[in-house]
């Protein structure tokens, strides 16, 4: 994304220019998320306005294209206090799955990047491959049923703009749903696992069910950790983008002590 400058009658309007790679025909995906952002305004949610779109890439050299208005703050990847900032992460997430917004039921298996269920694999540095094979197990069971509420679908703590010790924005609104509370939360745990530790991916999932007043289901939490594989590590450390030191050796360590958590409290 590319942020510009407007000048309108001396005054300066900064906006933001979300581009999708001409020739990969990904029209469709700009207009997901422009049907996405249209369901989440005026919700309340630090989301960005549409100002114009040009999803032909017409007038911007075939480059399917978003102008957007551009939300305060910065990605905060490094807090001075954790538990705060695992606080407010918490809390917009509660305010999101409590919204009664319209979105298509999600659909494990189908709805989202995980392996298929016969085609898992043990990562090669695992240090407990019991552990995933355990969890591997556990999904051949029926997804159980479980409140649907207004999910994001990615909310990842790279996609949350902060101020002052706030959140000002949640961008990247290509995936909403309607599903379990706990695949929201179960990708933000996955993603702090990998880069933080699994003490502050259970501490996020404590906070969230003593704010929300509802327990994260199990095996929805135990699916959403398990979109964690051998690209992980990748995509992780190029969304950082330097932000922040990635220990990437770590990684699926981390990511596995979260998933024999989860295994745990599904029994």
């Amino acid at each position: 994304m590319n942020r510009l400058t407007v000048e309108r009658r001396g005054t300066r309007t900064f906006v933001v220019l979300r581009q999708y790679p001409a020739g990969l025909d990904l029209q469709e995906a700009l207009k997901k998320e422009i049907a996405n952002l249209g369901v989440v305004a005026g919700s309340g949610l630090p989301v960005p306005s549409i100002l114009a779109t040009d999803v032909a890439g017409a007038s911007t050299g075939g480059a399917p294209s978003l102008l957007m208005t551009r939300l305060p703050g910065h990605v905060h990847l490094n807090p001075a206090e954790p538990r705060s900032w695992l606080t407010r992460i918490a809390e917009i997430a509660v305010l999101l799955h409590s919204l009664d917004l319209p979105a298509k039921t999600f659909r494990p298996w189908t709805d989202s990047w995980i392996a298929p269920r016969d085609g898992f694999q043990v990562p090669v540095d695992a240090q407990k491959p019991a552990v995933w094979k355990s969890a591997f197990g556990a999904m051949a069971a029926p997804p159980p049923k479980d409140t649907a509420v207004f999910l994001h679908c990615d909310l990842l703590p790279v996609n949350m703009l902060w101020s002052r010790g706030r959140i000002t924005g949640l961008t990247d609104w290509n995936s909403i749903h309607r599903g379990s509370r706990a695949i929201d939360v179960g990708h933000c745990r996955r993603y702090l696992a990998a880069l933080y530790s699994p003490e502050w991916s259970e501490q996020l999932r404590s906070l969230y069910e003593s704010i929300a007043g509802a327990t994260l289901d199990p095996w929805w939490d135990l699916y959403t950790l398990l979109h964690y594989d051998a690209s992980g590590s990748k995509w992780i450390r190029g969304q950082v983008a330097g932000r922040r030191p990635v220990d990437v050796p770590g990684m699926t360590s981390r990511v596995e002590l979260a998933i024999e958590s989860a295994l745990r409290r599904l029994g």
